[in-house]
């Protein structure tokens, strides 16, 4: 018996400090130990809305924001309720949100969204919806004589998984990232914990689908530049950017390179001048935890990337206390706008 309480007693020695190697792992890893630069020179207003505002797009010919809000707190509480697509007129000393849709597609609940303009053609505003029966949709709305949008079309196909980010291309063409390959919340968790490469992505042609790239590590971002020759995707758990190269004629993409972030982009959007906007979460572990619960704050990043230069630069930094979660920066004239998952507002801000 006594030979066997030593070994015994250096195995479990092992297992314990292998569980606290890998307790500390996750920690760094989620940036629990990380600091980075939080401050912001300029001012910042706040305005209300009926929810998270998890994705944004700015119409910049007319000068106004489109917002993806869904109370996500009350559906963690079991409460049936559905989303929509709101506006703020940012041509406004005060804007405030108002119902961008004449009406909301049944069961709606938006994620990310893509505003798709082309000459000669009603403007469309694309919108993922994880409905509440469990499966996912693109929805597609255009613009009417009123200036308001009506619900099109819905898209639905096996390959929208869990999807996150889209990007429109054509009246019903588009690009998709899975940030998983499992709707099971379990098996989405180990995905994180123990960081495995799952997400897709998708293009889809009008007709049907097709998986263009695969094991990308959570997928949570994605845009275009202004001449449509390259697609962004931002990938939390990489930490870094995705370029494309992509082929109009038939929705092919190449990866032509990839950019370190040290920090877990979230939604991406590009300014007219090609600028890509990227609000990030410098610390993973307190994103989680405020997805959980509310009260409990993270800190919200903004980076800007110039394709002309190269140049990678911080233009806001929060401990979570003006806005927790940041989950989409989008840029309008000398202005930004600040979106977040769980918080019911959006923020403008202006650089000094």
């Amino acid at each position: 018996m006594k030979r066997l309480v030593k070994p015994l007693a250096i195995g479990l020695g092992v297992c314990v400090l292998a569980l606290i190697l890998f307790a500390l792992e996750v920690a760094r890893f989620g940036g629990t130990f990380r600091s980075f630069e939080s401050g912001f020179a300029g001012k910042c207003s706040a305005v209300a809305v009926g929810g998270g505002s998890e994705d944004i797009e700015i119409d910049r010919t007319r000068g106004v924001a489109y917002l993806s809000v869904l109370d996500r707190a009350a559906i963690a509480r079991g409460e049936p309720i559905t989303g929509t697509l709101a506006l703020l007129d940012l041509n406004l000393a005060e804007p405030a949100a108002r119902a961008a849709m004449a009406w909301d597609p049944p069961g709606f609940r938006p994620h990310g969204i893509s505003l798709l303009q082309r000459t000669g053609e009603p403007d469309r505003l694309f919108a993922i919806s994880h409905r509440p029966d469990g499966s996912h949709s693109v929805e597609i709305a255009e613009r009417d004589a009123s200036g308001a949008f009506t619900p099109r079309d819905t898209v639905l196909d096996p390959a929208f998984v869990h999807p996150n980010a889209l990007a429109a291309v054509g009246p019903r063409q588009f690009y998709l990232v899975n940030d998983s390959a499992t709707t099971d919340a379990r098996g989405q968790s180990s995905e994180v914990l123990f960081r495995r490469a799952v997400g897709t992505l998708v293009w889809f042609d009008g007709a049907h689908s097709q998986v263009v790239d695969r094991e990308l590590k959570l997928p949570s971002g994605m845009a275009l530049s202004p001449d449509g020759t390259r697609l962004y995707v931002g990938e939390m758990l990489a930490r870094q950017l995705r370029i494309y190269r992509r082929d109009a004629a038939n929705g092919s993409v190449q990866l032509e390179k990839t950019l370190d972030l040290d920090t877990a982009p979230d939604n991406l959007d590009v300014d007219a001048d090609g600028v890509v906007w990227i609000a990030a979460h410098p610390r993973l572990l307190a994103l989680f935890a405020h997805m959980k619960d509310a009260a409990k704050r993270a800190p919200t990043q903004v980076l800007r990337f110039d394709p002309r230069d190269g140049k990678l630069t911080q233009v806001y930094g929060n401990d979570g206390s003006q806005l927790s979660a940041g989950t989409v920066a989008a840029r309008w004239h000398n202005e930004f706008l600040l979106g977040a998952l769980l918080d019911s507002k959006v923020l403008i801000c202006s650089p000094p």
